[in-house]
């Protein structure tokens, strides 16, 4: 067991590389790192990047140490620049040396960062070497394989030390926030080169803080993450507390190094590990469509696999794999006391902070949830008669908040980037511009409920006063709040959530779209502009779909499919084909993928549905599902993929960021929201400007 005891990384502006670093060093021959002061690592120098390769209980000496930088094209590949290995120095260190004139040829460890065409990522592989510690340079575990971040080329000048810990902690955690981001096959992380994917994957840095200390190479606790206060945003005094899945990401690092600290990868530790780590299917990731990954060969690729697919193809594979994290003198604790249902990583935002003018929590009853062009998280609180419109930023810090009105149920983002709330106390749908801070009433002739945003600037909203649609037009835009206009008034009892189609683009216009609306009855609507047809409105036709079930979840794919959740306790997902007039293409069994009491659905990248789930299956556990787009399970039928009910309990409403991560609140989560890292495909946010320009429900 490790018995090091460092400082946490702590603050909202944190990189990757923590601004102390440990002087813990290796005693050559012994299992445990020595306890020693913090501070400077000695290896840490102006031009320099350093760090130690430590597997386990061991440091790693001979490892080969890939310098990169990341790719820019998702079927790119990064570029090695720099190469090194791991001294035999009883710490298992190399450093890397930053000129202005190295060719980044990759042939020696010297590099250069670019003068022109951006600031790349930079990161770091080592792979193989000797894990026993006993010297002898024939030893070569070529399954042994780390990863880590420093940061982007701008930010190695003017971080403090530019210094990484490689253990198999730091390993899991750069990993689970890369998982959307890197292939197995070639160890590149890569985004797609927009300007707005690459500052999402820069970004996740912070994300890989909050789960691992890369200084101490241990797991990080929990952090108090301080408010951004630039700017009249209503966050002063508000704090947040990330609170990482410490027992998964332990359990998952003893499991690794049960290989790494072998002679060979012929051991059977990592035969076990390389043959339960079962690959995902591509088609459910965000590897191109065809990809064939091949067996792991090292605990990169292993983990790449645990976590992409964190069922691992069986509950007996799964079971293999924490089998290998329970033998005695685990270097990693505290670690799981059972087998879990899956391997997803989770923090947790928590905060009892108030805020907003009505003094209301921070976080206080979320009840809906909705992601930026930037990846910030706004939430919809329902406390009563106070509830906020808030923002954490991507790295889970207080951005904004403001009373708009009080409890709401409803919001979602325009394709200006406006941020709309659903105010059900003050029967108004409020305007809120994030660059300016201002915000503007629209008063609504019934009581808001859901919330939509076309493409071309339009707002709809529900109300279950009347079971009615409204169109406010041109709001996104508009100088001064815009009457309503009543569209249907045959949408049902308990029209939660609403989600407009994509009809194309006429140049760089989006053509008029039809709005889908659950009901909280037996049907779900279409609502369309048109001069004929059923149920005609003010320009718009209703045509109502039915399910068999009520309707609560509503869910449009990228090729303009309609997936519903039931209400209740029927349990089930129905996807509506337009290629079949929606009709039926599936329905799910009922409990199917763990499914109980489904809520408001969201679809990643690659039209996964993410469930949660609002009944829990004991009081101190809750769960959230996934389903394919081809409806194949992705979750375990019995129990979905479970989460302590401190971490989630009676999911509400999930969203997916550019990154991958599946953002859920729920009805016992009173004061906090949960991120499941990397969990899901990346999808372009927000909706609406994925429909002004064509990026609609598309990975980015």
């Amino acid at each position: 067991m490790n018995g090091n005891i460092f400082a946490r990384l702590t603050g909202t502006k944190r990189t990757l590389v923590a601004l102390l670093a440990s002087g813990a060093m290796l005693t050559a021959g012994c299992s445990n790192m020595a306890i020693t002061s913090s501070g400077a690592d000695a290896l840490a120098t102006s031009g320099t990047l350093s760090g130690k390769v430590h597997g386990g209980n061991q440091p790693v000496s001979g490892a080969t140490v890939n310098l990169y930088f990341a790719g820019q094209s998702i079927s790119g590949t990064a570029t090695l620049v720099a190469t090194t290995t791991t001294a035999n120095d009883g710490t298992g260190s190399f450093h890397f040396v930053q000129n202005s004139t190295s060719p980044n040829s990759g042939t020696d460890n010297t590099f250069s960062c670019p003068t022109s065409g951006g600031s790349p990522l930079v990161y770091v592989v080592a792979k193989g070497g000797n894990t026993l510690n006993n010297g002898n340079s024939s030893v070569n575990n070529t399954a042994a394989a780390f990863i880590a971040i420093y940061g982007t080329c701008s930010q190695l000048a003017t971080n403090t030390n530019n210094f990484v810990n490689m253990t198999e902690v730091t390993t899991v955690a750069t990993l689970a926030a890369v998982q959307q981001f890197f292939d197995p096959s070639n160890y590149s992380i890569t985004a797609d080169g927009t300007g707005q994917q690459y500052n999402v994957m820069i970004n996740l840095p912070n994300t890989i803080a909050l789960l691992a200390n890369v200084s101490t190479g241990t797991v990080a606790g929990n952090t108090t993450l301080s408010a951004n206060t630039s700017g009249s945003n209503g966050v002063g005094g508000v704090s947040v507390t990330a609170s990482p899945h410490t027992d998964v990401i332990n359990t998952l690092a003893d499991a690794i190094s049960a290989c790494v600290n072998n002679a060979s990868a012929s051991a059977t530790a990592c035969t076990t590990l390389f043959s339960n780590a079962v690959p995902p299917a591509a088609n459910v990731t965000n590897r191109p469509n065809g990809t064939v990954f091949a067996p792991a060969t090292d605990v990169v690729q292993a983990m790449y696999y645990i976590l992409t697919n964190p069922t691992n193809g069986s509950a007996t594979n799964l079971l293999n794999i924490y089998n290998l994290a329970t033998g005695a003198g685990a270097p990693y604790q505290p670690t799981l006391s059972a087998a879990p249902t899956d391997w997803n990583i989770a923090i947790n935002y928590s905060s009892i902070s108030n805020c907003g003018s009505g003094s209301g929590g921070f976080i206080s009853s979320p009840y809906d949830i909705s992601i930026d062009a930037q990846d910030n998280v706004w939430i919809a609180n329902s406390q009563a008669t106070k509830g906020n419109l808030s923002e954490l930023t991507a790295g889970g810090a207080a951005n904004t908040c403001v009373f708009l009105g009080g409890s709401s149920k409803g919001a979602t983002i325009d394709s200006s980037g406006n941020v709309w709330l659903a105010s059900t106390e003050s029967n108004n749908i409020y305007r809120y511009n994030p660059s300016t801070g201002v915000s503007t009433a629209f008063p609504t002739p019934a009581t808001p409920l859901g919330v939509a945003a076309d493409g071309a600037g339009n707002i709809y909203f529900t109300s279950a006063e009347n079971g009615s649609l409204y169109q406010i037009p041109g709001a996104a835009t508009a100088s001064s709040a815009v009457p309503a206009v009543q569209i249907s008034i045959v949408v049902g009892p308990n029209p939660i959530r609403l989600m407009p189609d994509f009809q194309g683009l006429v140049g760089n216009v989006p053509n008029p779209v039809n709005i889908w609306v659950s009901s909280g009855s037996g049907f779900v609507s279409r609502v369309s502009p048109a001069t004929t047809g059923p149920n005609l409105m003010n320009g718009f036709s209703t045509t109502t779909f039915n399910i068999g079930t009520s309707s609560y979840g509503l869910a449009v794919t990228s090729t303009d499919d309609v997936i519903v959740s039931s209400g209740g306790t029927d349990n089930y997902l129905i996807y509506l084909s337009q290629a079949n007039s929606y009709a039926p293409a599936w329905t799910t069994a009922s409990g199917f993928a763990g499914i109980s009491n489904p809520t408001a659905i969201s679809i990643d990248g690659r039209n996964n549905t993410w469930v949660p789930n609002n009944t829990d299956p004991s009081s101190s556990l809750g769960s959230l599902s996934e389903v394919s787009a081809a409806g194949n399970a992705l979750s375990p039928t019995a129990t979905g993929f479970q989460r302590p009910s401190t971490f989630l309990s009676k999911g509400r409403a999930s969203a997916v960021d550019q990154a991958g991560n599946v953002w859920i609140i729920g009805d016992g989560m009173t004061n906090s929201v949960d991120e499941l890292v990397g969990a899901g495909v990346p999808i372009y946010q927000p909706y609406a400007k994925g429909l002004s320009n064509g990026r609609f429900q598309t990975i980015p």
